[in-house]
């Protein structure tokens, strides 16, 4: 292991040479020891091996290795904690000997360091933290940090949004086999904004990730076959197979496409209450907008009793999960009286807002211009905010400054 101190804890070759010949093993030249001599170097033997100890485990080596100074094995260790690998899960150590790692240059530390920022692991999440992580790490050649990094760009999730850099991350990534990074490649192939849009090459990249059971792939090849595209003759009876085994493989777009397929009766027979079973299991898989229809059907009382409680619940689910229309359905609770307090309608708008949701935007700055204690740096901002994601309302209330 590079950065390793190798430490020999085995028997020294002349302490091995003294208790092979002490036990008769080989016959030494010359005379032979008398029994006072051999007394003598069997105590030897027996001492050199009381004071060497047990011979180190490579765990124990690795360990030492990292507290002596060489960081980059401190990475290992790192793992071990966030883990539990052979220690109990310690998130804030792990985060610890990852940060080690990661100033000394080890590109996998860097970025599980990042991936514990994008997810929240051991502390808060923070997303342009773990941008800049992803991103280092993927150009130091950490090529499954180079998918996580594309995902943030693509969505603009950690402050900057830039779908080129992250169509070539995925790329790279795709190369080295990351089925995940061909499965988004290929959606970037089928949408045809970032790359010349080309159907067969996305069917092909759908085809081999969801053969290697990556279930979101499943989800997007069985899209292919419900639109007849990329080659591909209109199956709906395919498609539905495909969203199922997704689903079944724990992707919740393939539950959420079983639902959209239990409701329409496409390729199935309709059945809104087994519809509702699979946008309930979208949201549980951590599909935002699976958790925002899972609502709506609460909601609406669709295949399920009606239930503004369990409605708000997934409303908040999906919200929690960066689905900004799922705020604002949420804080319209709230400032209706629906639900209380009250006051809980600016923390959904605010979140809407994070959310890119251009209106949540608008009503935040409302909320913050006509309350108990006005904020109006911060509604120009909110304002500010809404006109950039295209909202009208927004940059009409500038236009009011």
């Amino acid at each position: 292991m590079s950065g390793l101190t190798q430490i020999d804890a085995s028997p020294r070759p002349r302490e091995t040479a003294r208790y092979s010949r002490a036990t008769g093993s080989h016959r030494m030249s010359g005379r032979q020891p008398t029994f006072a001599a051999l007394w003598g170097m069997l105590l030897a033997a027996w001492l050199a091996g009381a004071c060497s100890g047990p011979e180190l485990t490579e765990r124990q080596l690795i360990e030492r290795s990292c507290h002596s100074g060489n960081l980059r094995d401190c990475g290992e260790v790192g793992w071990w904690n966030e883990c539990g690998n052979g220690v109990p899960v310690n998130t804030g150590k792990a985060q610890g000997y990852y940060e080690q790692a990661c100033s000394a240059g080890d590109a996998r530390s860097c970025g599980r360091l990042g991936n514990m920022y994008r997810e929240g692991i051991g502390g808060r999440v923070d997303l342009p933290r773990a941008l800049v992580l992803l991103q280092g790490a993927c150009t130091a050649g950490d090529l499954r940090s180079c998918t996580l990094a594309g995902i943030l760009l693509e969505n603009g999730r950690g402050g900057v949004k830039d779908p080129v850099k992250a169509a070539r991350f995925y790329q790279a990534a795709c190369n080295d086999g990351d089925h995940r990074a061909c499965a988004n490649i290929g959606t970037m192939y089928v949408e045809g904004k970032v790359l010349t849009q080309d159907d067969r090459h996305a069917v092909r990249l759908f085809q081999a990730a969801c053969e290697a059971n990556w279930a979101p792939a499943c989800s997007s090849l069985g899209r292919m076959y419900e639109q007849g595209r990329g080659g591909l003759e209109m199956s709906p009876s395919q498609a539905v197979a495909l969203y199922n085994k997704s689903c079944e493989m724990g992707a919740g777009s393939g539950c959420l496409l079983m639902a959209f397929a239990c409701e329409r009766g496409m390729g199935i027979q309709s059945d809104t209450t087994r519809a509702a079973i699979f946008y309930v299991q979208s949201c549980e898989r951590g599909h935002d907008v699976g958790c925002h229809y899972a609502a709506q059907v609460y909601e609406q009382g669709r295949g399920v009793p009606t239930s503004r409680e369990r409605a708000l619940e997934l409303y908040g689910r999906g919200c929690d999960l960066g689905y900004g229309i799922a705020c604002a359905a949420a804080a319209g609770y709230y400032e209706q009286g629906h639900a209380s307090p009250a006051a809980r309608a600016e923390h959904c708008w605010d979140r809407g807002c994070i959310n890119d949701h251009g209106l949540s935007c608008v009503k935040l700055a409302e909320m913050l211009q006509r309350g108990t204690q006005p904020d109006p740096e911060r509604a120009r901002r909110a304002l500010k905010r809404a006109c950039e994601l295209g909202e009208k309302l927004g940059c009409a209330g500038l236009g009011d400054k």
